[in-house]
């Protein structure tokens, strides 16, 4: 006989609240009546207060490449030039007429590290790569699918929102429209492959 047994999670929600509840007016109740509990350690805190945190460490703000570059992409993954989308990149930036050494690049995963080291460096350009990074420089009502394509700007500097790498080499057929953007950021930043 197959039978399955049917859970409904608003009813496990309030059961587990109600045990919560209980659970604390008995410790309350215990520690009026004068009841001592026994310390925990330092190591058992630890573990306790570790409850529902993350278990990997906070990525950390990456930049590689020079502070004097004309052009600073904002990526959304910290792997900068590693595996195919960052083969695809170094071909993009090859096709502009540089080399990854001419660019400063950073990930964006730190909450203002990003805009301080823009305010840092007052590049010419800034390229952010796929949603995340363009909602990271240009706020939270970014939509990639809106701005791509057209220039925005972060404190007086030129920003061009494109698609990441990996997101071409999925639906190759946005190739042309991120050249097109490359060429619009060539243009601006004073390239000479820019029309």
């Amino acid at each position: 006989m197959n039978s399955q047994i049917s859970i409904d999670p608003a009813s496990v929600k309030t059961e587990l609240l109600d045990v919560i509840k209980n659970f604390s007016r008995y410790l309350s109740s215990r520690k009026q009546s004068g009841i001592v509990f026994p310390e925990i350690s330092e190591k058992s805190k630890a573990v306790i207060q570790s409850w529902g945190k993350d278990l990997l460490p906070p990525v950390p703000f990456l930049c590689q490449g020079p502070e004097n570059a004309k052009i600073f992409i904002i990526d959304s993954q910290a792997f900068f030039f590693n595996g195919e989308p960052g083969q695809l990149l170094t071909r993009i930036l090859t096709a502009m007429g540089l080399a990854v050494g001419d660019v400063l690049i950073c990930n964006c995963d730190v909450p203002g590290a990003v805009q301080k080291k823009i305010r840092k460096v007052m590049p010419k350009m800034i390229i952010t790569l796929g949603e995340e990074a363009g909602r990271v420089l240009l706020g939270p009502g970014f939509c990639l699918k809106e701005l791509r394509g057209k220039l925005n700007e972060f404190d007086g500097i030129k920003v061009m929102p494109t698609f990441h790498p990996s997101l071409l080499l999925d639906q190759p057929q946005y190739k042309r429209q991120v050249w097109e953007d490359m060429k619009l950021v060539m243009k601006y930043a004073g390239l000479k492959n820019g029309a």
